[in-house]
């Protein structure tokens, strides 16, 4: 692994026998390094021009091979997701859509079209995902735009032969890839030529080559990604043969809904490079800008905002790749873990970018500045693909389980020590398994896992995620109060990205998990500031939670009073994690200074008081 400025936390915990065979990525991320190819991209980005001569370089590069679809893996896409988004969102999400809109391809197209899609994909030829309409958003089941079945070819057309066709109709919009890509994977509303319909509420895909009949709409000009192709599509009776359906009949949402439950863990990857990129600006300014007769790290603020990015870098890095390594080995069946890593992922990545912006300041906000495009780009990860609100309703449902089995038995950790050895699985093999959800309850997972490994800080994690159960469960059975669940959710989704560090940091969980390779001990120090930080900020917002049932938090089970500060989660929290000390270990491995040091306090002289 290459590293320019900070090293790609993503990349250091990603298992590294899923990128064995990623033998283009060294190339890849070589180019994207370049002085030239950074300075064409922000000027992309100024023009709201598409990167066409970079994407083409890329393909060049061998990068599209990451999209075959026979060999497609999670981690190969995800690992492009990540480089990329570490330089530039539009680039990230131009590329990172062309795999979306494969997706419904690895899950159930024919030989035959896929074979047509590796013939597009290797002449360059990109791919878009036509689902939404303006006037419907994110309810796909009240599109309009239609594919109207017609009876056999006349006039002896070679091109169609006695095939059926289907003839499309209708809009689609804020479609990346509507005018530039060219490979359009479209969810349509079946209709009949003569007669009533009999088929007005299936839906189904189509693969559908653009032509003169598929026209693009006006962009629209975005706030993040500017240089990125989102549009419209018009289809004036399109023609298109049956054999291009992918699936059956009425299976569209069905496979949209699977489509989206693999492709959340991508976009958690794409948040978690915006983060390391975003990062690696910070140090890189903080460690050269002298305003008060040295470089502002040594500023005891300014360090501490750094900190904060690199435990937050952490709990989006590592709640990324355990989507992407479940995602390998259970395909479908690991939904909660991509639903997670799409929500937490995003949220903690929009506060990551603002800790930087308060480092460079004004500075953050200019144009020609390479930090003001990661202030952009990182608001568009949580909408993108599903907004939060989505997704925090999916949570919501899987919680209440939780909940409902607050008191199951530890879950054994043998299951997920496989799923983090598992050989890498091609997508087009892994998601046409059909297994059950992988969803045991977070408290007894975490209690498995505590008691195999014996590490303190998941016996920490246990008393938060415990109190969330025991909380929720006092929710009456007929209450339905959804901004509720909402925030009980959020914290749902952030106690899963704390476990996931613990998992893949934690020297005691990685032996427990069986996990390879070199231990990241410097992201110890990480580890514990964020368990420090943000499992007394989660207990907070948990005590709110608990307040409007009437019912506050006074311990964890198994805790003996409020008086009991062993038993008292955000003392035992802090008192586990050292975070005190934690903050100093992290202050003094970016800066090379302390809290209360004299190179502290030399570097703040002059500062106006």
């Amino acid at each position: 692994m290459r590293s320019y400025g900070y090293a790609s936390t993503w990349r250091r915990l990603i298992p590294g026998h899923l990128l064995v065979d990623a033998d283009w990525l060294e190339p890849v991320e070589d180019l994207i390094a370049r002085p030239d190819i950074r300075s064409r991209l922000r000027q992309h980005d100024l023009d709201r021009s598409y990167p066409r001569d970079v994407v083409e370089k890329l393909w060049s590069l061998g990068a599209g091979t990451a999209f075959d679809p026979d060999t497609a893996t999670a981690a190969q896409i995800g690992a492009l997701n990540e480089l990329l988004a570490r330089h530039s969102g539009s680039l990230a999400i131009t590329i990172g859509v062309n795999g979306l809109a494969l997706l419904p391809v690895y899950l159930r197209a024919t030989p035959a079209q896929r074979d047509l899609v590796r013939v597009r994909q290797a002449d360059g030829v990109l791919a878009g995902l036509l689902l939404t309409e303006w006037s419907h958003g994110s309810n796909l089941s009240r599109n309009t735009a239609t594919a109207t079945a017609i009876g056999p070819a006349t006039g002896g057309d070679p091109s169609v032969g006695a095939a059926h066709r289907y003839r499309v109709a209708g809009e689609k919009h804020l479609i990346n890839g509507g005018t530039e890509h060219d490979l359009l994977v479209t969810l349509l509303r079946l209709g009949q030529e003569d007669g009533p319909s009999t088929a007005e509420e299936l839906f189904a895909l189509f693969l559908i080559d653009r032509d003169d009949t598929v026209r693009p709409l006006p962009g629209w000009a975005t706030l993040p990604v500017p240089a990125a192709d989102i549009s419209g599509v018009r289809f004036e009776g399109t023609l298109v043969p049956a054999e291009r359906m992918i699936g059956a009949p009425g299976e569209g949402l069905e496979i949209i809904a699977q489509t989206l439950a693999l492709s959340r863990g991508g976009i958690g990857a794409l948040a978690s490079g915006a983060v390391g990129g975003a990062l690696a600006e910070a140090l890189g300014y903080a460690s050269t800008r002298d305003v008060y007769g040295g470089p502002i790290i040594g500023l005891g603020a300014i360090a501490e905002h750094l900190v904060r990015m690199r435990a937050l870098d952490l709990l989006v890095s590592a709640t990324s790749v355990k989507a992407t390594v479940l995602s390998n080995a259970m395909g479908t069946a690991a939904t909660h873990f991509t639903a997670v890593a799409k929500y937490a992922c995003c949220a903690l990545a929009e506060a990551a970018v603002g800790e930087g912006r308060a480092v460079l300041g004004a500075r953050a906000l200019l144009e020609e500045t390479h930090y003001t495009g990661f202030v952009r780009d990182v608001l568009l990860y949580g909408v993108f693909d599903g907004t939060s609100h989505v997704i925090l309703d999916q949570l919501r449902w899987r919680l209440r389980r939780f909940a409902a089995a607050a008191e199951a038995p530890a879950e054994p950790v043998a299951r997920l020590a496989d799923a983090y050895a598992a050989a890498p699985r091609a997508l087009v093999d892994l998601a046409r398994r059909r297994s059950r959800p992988y969803l045991p309850p977070i408290a007894a997972r975490c209690a498995g896992l505590a008691t195999a490994s014996g590490s303190a800080r998941v016996r920490d994690l246990h008393r938060l995620v415990s109190e969330l159960c025991a909380v929720c469960a006092r929710v009456p059975a007929d209450a339905d109060d959804q901004a509720w669940w909402f925030a009980a959710a959020a914290i749902l989704a952030e106690a899963e990205a704390l476990l996931a560090a613990c998992e893949l940091v934690d020297p005691d969980c990685r032996r427990a998990l069986g996990l390879t390779g070199v231990h990241p001990e410097d992201l110890e120090g990480a580890l514990d500031y964020a368990l420090g930080w943000r499992c007394p900020e989660l207990l907070g917002r948990l005590e709110s939670l608990a307040d409007d049932l009437g019912a506050p938090v006074t311990s964890p089970p198994g805790g003996t009073g409020a008086d009991d500060a062993a038993a008292d989660p955000v003392t035992s929290g802090r008192a586990a994690a050292g975070w005190t000390a934690a903050r100093r270990r992290g202050r003094r491995a970016l800066t090379g200074v302390g809290p209360g040091s004299h190179a502290e306090r030399s570097s703040t002289e002059g500062l106006p008081s």
